[in-house]
């Protein structure tokens, strides 16, 4: 018995779900949009504070990869002059 064909769905219904879909979204920002919390200035600056914070330590993690890469870089280098020294297998 031959598989059985996947109902492909009309363009029509595709842009009713569409329709539907965007119109649920709207009323979410909407939604949203009046639900706005106002927020204290320390609250902001301790937000933002800490947003720095996360920045300052993805930076010092990209340098200290970058420092690890480096080191591995140089362990292959000898350990290939070692192969082709023959004094390592």
């Amino acid at each position: 018995m031959p598989p059985a064909k996947r109902r492909r769905p009309r363009r029509r219904d595709t842009r009713v779900v569409l329709r539907k879909r965007l119109a649920e979204i709207q009323a979410q920002i909407a939604k949203l949009k009046r639900e706005r919390a106002a927020v204290k200035r320390d609250e902001f600056l301790e937000v933002t504070k800490s947003l720095h914070q996360v920045e300052q330590n993805a930076a010092d993690l990209a340098t200290q990869f970058t420092r690890i890469a480096q080191l591995q870089a140089d362990v292959d280098a000898m350990k290939r002059a070692l192969v082709k020294a023959k004094l390592l297998d």
